[in-house]
């Protein structure tokens, strides 16, 4: 790699060998992440009748804020995939392919050579992010939702400082990571760890709160928050690492460790002395190596079938509860799993949760206070028991909407009408069952396990293909 022409646009050219090719890639991939955001967005919203609304309520609104807020939380995940894929190119490999090695000797300046990586890095953060935050904005104009944008500046230098505080965290780890394989590990981990920082140091308070953002200084308050002086310490520490190692390494020839010449004899063994036990292990066990081939052969085809089984099984699941008639509900293990439709038990049980019913015959005793399911002249009711006398049991709904009339739907029952009584809700299961009844639910777990199904040999394939590229690497 040649710098002569300045080091800054050296990098960006050869980032992936044309700058045109590198500029379409960057520009693709931060469109990709804007549409990806605003279907993500009008999703949820279909979901809005479930436990979602009240877990995280500032996504889960028709407006700019919510559609901008899952953009600059989705993009950071998927800016990891990104750079997973052009390892190579973001991160300092090519010191250890030795692309620095001549280029110092020559008299070149490792502090600027690694300043121009950092910057050129930078760069193609801020063109996907900010590619991506314009197209989930313009997109979300197509949805006419109430232009209150006093909060997208705040919203964007958000996102914008974790995408650069992760980008910078990856390329410092380049310089001690060797093998690819455990680069793709510590990407995930870093990004995990940054989102539980931010949950640790009560950062999500602050950009989750629409008053807040309406300014820059909240962001950077860091009595409300010690996320950012975290933020620009790590910075700050990634920087001093890459000065000094980065300029040491780029001083020294890496030599390969399959370039030295030597050829081994046909018939040798390669072995390796414990230095704690003594033990000596052999390092080319051909059958120690088709043995572990063969348990890794059997754990990928495990984890496929058990996707496809478990996709299958949920539909089964999903479909027996939708196509249930009032009063011949299906029974699992004496429970009667009932989607509740209606807001009249609120908040015991919610609109779309997922209720539990434990069967019950005439024998069984009902108490005052209990929720219970029965079925009068054909339909269904669920209602809370607030007095009995003998075999009459007066039950009563617990919400009742401002316009409605109030005890309009208590009425007596005689016990012989009930037949499920509450025993608990998962209102997490609710929503995914919701979901699922949608049409983009509906396609979404048909496919897996017909896709996971019928391009099963191609999956394998692949996923052990990777992992043995990874093995070389």
């Amino acid at each position: 790699m040649i710098y002569k022409r300045g080091y800054f646009k050296k990098e960006l050219r050869m980032a992936y060998v044309e700058n045109r090719i590198s500029s379409k890639n960057r520009l693709f991939f931060g469109l990709f992440i804007g549409f990806f955001s605003i279907s993500l967005h009008l999703i949820l919203l279909t979901l809005k009748k479930s436990v979602l609304t009240d877990a995280v309520p500032h996504i889960m609104q028709q407006s700019y804020f919510s559609s901008v807020y899952i953009y600059i939380n989705a993009a950071i995940y998927l800016f990891s995939l990104y750079y997973i894929v052009y390892y190579d190119y973001l991160s300092f490999t090519e010191i250890r392919k030795n692309r620095w090695y001549l280029l110092v000797k020559m008299g070149y300046s490792p502090q600027a050579m690694i300043l121009s990586k950092l910057a050129a890095t930078c760069y193609t953060v801020l063109t996907i992010y900010t590619t991506g935050f314009a197209v989930t904005v313009i997109m979300t104009v197509f949805l006419k939702y109430t232009p209150m944008l006093s909060y997208l500046p705040a919203l964007y230098l958000v996102g914008l400082i974790d995408f650069m505080v992760l980008d910078i965290l990856l390329v410092t780890s380049t310089l001690f990571i060797k093998q690819k394989s455990v680069a793709r590990y510590y990407t995930i981990i870093c990004v995990v760890a940054l989102r539980i920082t931010r949950y640790a140091l009560d950062y999500h308070q602050v950009v989750s709160n629409k008053s807040l953002m309406q300014s820059f200084f909240p962001i950077f308050d860091y009595q409300k928050s010690l996320y950012m002086p975290f933020c620009a310490l790590l910075v700050l520490l990634c920087f001093v690492v890459c000065f000094i190692k980065a300029r040491d390494i780029a001083k020294y020839y890496s030599m390969p460790y399959d370039t030295y010449g030597y050829v081994m004899p046909e018939n040798a063994v390669i072995i390796r002395r414990d230095s704690f036990s003594g033990r000596i292990h052999v390092i080319n066990d051909e059958e120690r190596i088709k043995r572990r081939n063969k348990m890794f052969d059997a754990a990928v085809n495990s984890a496929l079938i058990l996707v496809a089984v478990a996709a299958f099984v949920f539909n089964a699941f999903i479909l027996i509860i939708s196509t249930a008639q009032p009063g011949k509900e299906v029974t699992v293990f004496g429970v009667i799993p009932y989607i509740f439709a209606s807001n009249t038990m609120d908040p015991a049980i919610s609109e779309n949760d997922l209720a539990y019913f434990k069967r019950i015959d005439e024998n069984e005793q009902i108490e005052t206070g209990d929720i219970v399911l029965f079925k009068k002249e054909n339909v269904v009711y669920v209602e809370r028991v607030i007095a009995r006398s003998g075999n009459q049991i007066t039950v009563d709904i617990d919400y009742y909407p401002p316009s409605a009339q109030k005890d309009s739907m208590k009425q007596e029952i005689d016990r012989g009408l009930i037949y499920g009584v509450f025993i608990g809700r998962s209102r997490w299961l609710g929503a995914l069952i919701l979901f699922a009844n949608s049409v983009f639910g509906r396609i979404t777990f048909l496919l897996i396990p017909l896709l996971v199904l019928y391009f099963y040999k191609q999956i394998k394939s692949f996923i052990i293909n990777s992992v043995h590229r990874s093995d070389d690497d």
